[in-house]
């Protein structure tokens, strides 16, 4: 039993986007991982500190089936609940009218069914944006959106650098064929209003349409990929994103050096017709047309893991009265040891100089105005994967 743990406990991370269980076998498996330690947060001139979870990567169950159904078919669901045991209520969210900013709720993460072959996989659920893929598994595989990453600092996972999964979505992933593979997520817009006339039966109504391409490429020891996820509210009955249309481009390459040694790097172009929520005075006159680019070292020697994050983002819209023309300048480090195979002690520290505006308060207004545009953010702790 022990030794079926710790085999589960090494593909874990790899899980969270795959469409079987983590050996490739049919049958059912439960994994995921919890983490908690000690945080210390000056966001914007106000302090906070105290004990937390999350600092080390999003503390999680899921839940994983696998069936043969003969001919090269294969059936398969994932289903995933992000936890904060630390405190009553649960964090996380897709995106929909009826259930963004829900605390408390079971399955708040990516849940899908659906069937691979020959042909690849097509499932139907909620999925990981393959921005968020990119950003967080392939340029940063241990930080994830944990501190001293860049995610949500100065990398996003959607045009409103909010939306990390869309409601009502259908997901196809090409096979892999000369070390490239194909990625398609759709989500049909909704433009009717919850009310008596329009219930949920259907899903999620009064939300934005949501199509995502991307390609991928792995040989030996590099790796790249690109998604283009377009976004389009154009008659949702929603005013703060009426008629709009955003974009966010990714691309992501890595480089495996070996003798633990591996570079990356990522280039965001964010287009944002209409702002929404983010942090400090907003102008909504103005479009948001960011550019971002990231730069991710990992060293691995033993049990140790060092990492090194650095990334600026550039507002280009000169003409927005607060951050026109600005660049926000983001710096991590991180260290893991792994006691054993399930249990690691990390340390993560950032610093980020938010010049171009680019973040949100972690609940709206909870610290309220910022005294100034610089956030430190650090947390020592413990992680166990099962």
């Amino acid at each position: 039993m022990k030794k079926s743990l710790i085999a589960l406990a090494a593909l874990a991370l790899v899980g969270a986007a795959s469409a079987q269980t983590t050996d490739g076998k049919p049958g059912f498996q439960i994994t995921g991982q919890f983490n908690a330690g000690f945080v210390s947060q000056n966001y914007f001139g106000k302090k906070v500190s105290g004990f937390e979870q999350n600092g080390m990567g999003t503390s999680q169950l899921m839940f994983r089936g696998l069936e043969d159904l003969g001919g090269g078919l294969k059936a398969y669901f994932f289903h995933d609940t992000d936890i904060q045991f630390m405190s009553n209520g649960d964090r996380g969210s897709m995106y929909s009218a009826t259930n963004a900013g829900a605390v408390g709720t079971f399955g708040n993460d990516q849940k899908y069914v659906g069937v691979q072959g020959g042909f690849g996989n097509i499932g139907f659920g909620t999925f990981n944006n393959q921005s968020l893929i990119l950003g967080i598994g392939t340029l940063n595989p241990f930080w994830g959106t944990s501190y001293s990453g860049g995610y949500g600092s100065v990398n996003c996972a959607d045009p409103t650098c909010t939306i990390v999964r869309y409601d009502n979505s259908i997901e196809y992933k090409s096979p892999v064929i000369s070390g490239f593979q194909g990625y398609y997520q759709n989500s049909q817009k909704q433009t009717k209003a919850v009310n008596t006339n329009y219930v949920t039966t259907l899903g999620a109504l009064n939300m934005p349409g949501m199509t995502e391409v991307g390609l991928k490429y792995s040989n030996g020891p590099l790796t790249i990929g690109y998604a283009d996820l377009q976004t389009d509210a154009t008659g949702v009955a929603t005013a703060a994103t009426a008629a709009t249309k955003k974009s966010l481009k990714t691309l992501t390459g890595v480089y495996d050096l070996g003798n633990g040694l591996r570079l990356a790097y990522m280039n965001q172009k964010l287009d944002n017709g209409t702002l929404l929520a983010y942090g400090g005075a907003k102008d909504m006159t103005k479009s948001q047309d960011k550019t971002t680019n990231q730069y991710a070292v990992q060293y691995t020697m033993g049990a140790s893991t060092f990492g090194y994050n650095y990334g600026t983002a550039k507002e280009n819209n000169a003409l927005r009265t607060t951050y026109g023309g600005q660049t926000s300048k983001f710096t991590g480090v991180a260290y893991r040891y792994e006691l054993t195979k399930m249990t690691s002690l990390q340390a993560k520290w950032e610093s980020l100089d938010d010049q171009a505006g680019t973040t949100n308060p972690i609940v709206p207004n909870q610290f309220g105005t910022r005294e100034n545009n610089k956030r430190t953010r650090s947390t020592l702790g413990m992680r166990m994967d099962f």
